[in-house]
C-alpha cells in the first residue's frame, strides 16, 4: 500500500540520518531510474511554510523553473504528477512528494513562518486558485 511505502521511506531516512549509497539504492528499488531526480529536488530545496496564528502548514518543492505545492503523500502541483499520476496512472507519486518525505524525515527543509494574511500571496505566487 502507498501509505506503507511512504512510511517506510520516512522511517528509513530518519534512521539513516543521511543520504548515502545504501539509501540511494533503496530509492532506486521504489522509484527505478529516478532516484537522481529525487536527489536533485532535495538539492534545490524543500520549504515548509507555517502560517500564524492558524498553524497552517504548506510544503513547497523548488522545481527547475518554478515552485510546486505539495500536499504530503497525496498531491503535487507539478506537470509530471498530473501527467503520470492523474492522467496516465503510471505511478502513484512524483519525485517532489518523495523529496518532501525525505526532507521532513531529515529535518533538511527551509522553515518560513508567516502571518496568515500572507497565505494568499503564496497562492498567487504559485499561480494556484483557492
Amino acid at each position: 500500500m502507498l501509505k506503507d511505502l511512504f512510511l517506510t521511506v520516512f522511517q528509513k531516512a530518519k534512521e539513516k540520518k543521511v543520504i548515502d549509497d545504501e539509501f540511494i539504492s533503496f530509492l532506486e528499488t521504489i522509484f527505478p531510474d529516478k532516484s537522481s531526480n529525487v536527489l536533485d529536488v532535495l538539492k534545490r530545496g524543500i520549504i515548509r511554510y507555517t502560517y500564524k496564528p492558524s498553524n497552517r502548514i504548506v510544503w513547497v518543492a523548488m522545481g527547475e523553473n518554478q515552485e510546486h505545492l505539495i500536499y504530503p503523500k497525496l498531491y503535487c502541483s507539478c506537470q509530471d504528477f498530473y501527467k503520470s499520476v492523474v492522467v496516465k496512472k503510471k505511478r502513484k507519486f512524483c519525485k517532489h512528494i518523495l523529496a518532501q518525505i525525505i526532507s521532513d524525515a531529515l529535518n533538511s527543509y527551509k522553515e518560513v513562518v508567516l502571518e496568515d494574511k500572507r497565505f494568499k500571496e503564496l497562492v498567487a505566487d504559485l499561480k494556484l486558485k483557492i
